[in-house]
């Protein structure tokens, strides 16, 4: 028995079969629901190294909005790819406390990072990225839908 080929290899990573087609909105949905539960456990933003992000798409734009206070701008390493962004910082500046009894401590210093999944895919090098009040931005354009592959012949045919 001849076994089948594989389907061709499309989009963002997933194997496209007709019947397959919800796996990438599961996974995604999959993905967000572990997100919530996590962030209701951990404490807030560099707790744990934690980063909070909202994702939301405007005017043909998809946009990231990071909660990194008390961050550098240039201690922040940001890479964009077609269908996700990865956010890297590291807080430094830890101070040592002089005294025999620490009361609490919940500041967070050390490296942090994110990998964040977009929704469409996008223009990694249009993206533009503003850091103010401790929250960084970014903001891509989104890449316009092709046309399935494909070439178009023209057929000969006889009267």
């Amino acid at each position: 028995m001849r076994r089948p080929e594989l389907p061709e290899r499309r989009g963002r990573g997933m194997w496209w079969y007709p019947s397959w087609t919800g796996i990438d909105k599961l996974q995604e949905e999959i993905s967000r629901v572990f997100d919530d539960f996590a962030s209701r456990f951990m404490p807030p933003v560099f707790g744990g190294g934690a980063v909070t992000v909202d994702v939301y798409r405007k005017d043909g734009n998809v946009i990231v909005e990071a909660e990194l206070p008390g961050l550098d701008p240039r201690d922040i390493d940001i890479k964009i790819y077609e269908d996700k962004v990865v956010l890297r910082a590291e807080k430094s500046g830890a101070k040592e406390v002089e005294s025999e009894e620490i009361i609490r401590s919940e500041r967070y210093y050390g490296k942090v990072s994110r990998v964040i999944a977009l929704p469409v895919e996008v223009l990694p090098d249009k993206a533009k990225a503003r850091y103010k009040n401790g929250v960084l931005t970014i903001t891509i354009p989104e890449k316009e839908p092709e046309e399935e592959g494909g070439y178009r012949i023209d057929i000969e045919y006889e009267d």
